[in-house]
């Protein structure tokens, strides 16, 4: 016999709702009988994540550096932004490559969709893989963004990844897929 394993929301109320953060208090009941309360789950939207490569004979990865708040510096990263509300996820993927960094893809795979925190957030990683990359155009920054594009050699990625260069954990994910599939 399978142990019952999921929690039941009895009651959920919005602490704050803003562009930045739809935070919510619930009173949760769990298989023991316990009561949780509150328990606080933050609701955003799924955003993708974009292994980018430009074509052989001698493929870089398009990065991205910005500064990041909650790690109070700047970190080097894969492109990647919110999927808008009933955008397709490929699409997604696309125009954020395309905003952020001006490259479009020859072709997007999707490598996965992951959970960067299942504990208390509801948003999905969708994570794709854009080979062939090429540069189209400027690049067309929201106004809250402010990031410089850098072109980094297949090897030298290997290297930063061996060595933690990369802090974002759902970037890191992504790239280790995409040198498992032989794109890096």
């Amino acid at each position: 016999m399978t142990k019952p394993l999921s929690w039941k929301t009895l009651s959920e109320t919005t602490i704050l709702k803003d562009p930045w953060i739809d935070l919510r208090a619930s009173t949760c009941l769990l298989p023991s009988g316990m009561t949780i309360t509150p328990f606080y789950v933050n609701h955003l939207p799924d955003f993708a994540v974009v292994v980018a490569v430009t074509p052989a004979p001698a493929p870089k990865v398009i990065l991205v550096r910005q500064y990041r708040h909650g790690a109070g510096k700047v970190l080097l990263e894969l492109p990647a932004g919110c999927i808008e509300p009933g955008e397709d996820p490929e699409a997604g993927a696309a125009r954020e490559l395309l905003e952020e960094t001006g490259y479009q893809a020859g072709r997007l795979e999707f490598l996965f969709r992951i959970a960067p925190n299942a504990t208390n957030c509801t948003s999905y990683a969708q994570c794709y893989l854009a080979r062939d990359v090429r540069l189209v155009s400027e690049q067309h920054l929201d106004e809250t963004e402010s990031l410089e594009v850098v072109e980094m050699e297949c090897d030298d990625v290997k290297r930063f990844l061996r060595e933690g260069g990369f802090e974002q954990a759902v970037h890191v994910a992504a790239l280790y897929r995409a040198m498992e599939l032989g794109a890096l």
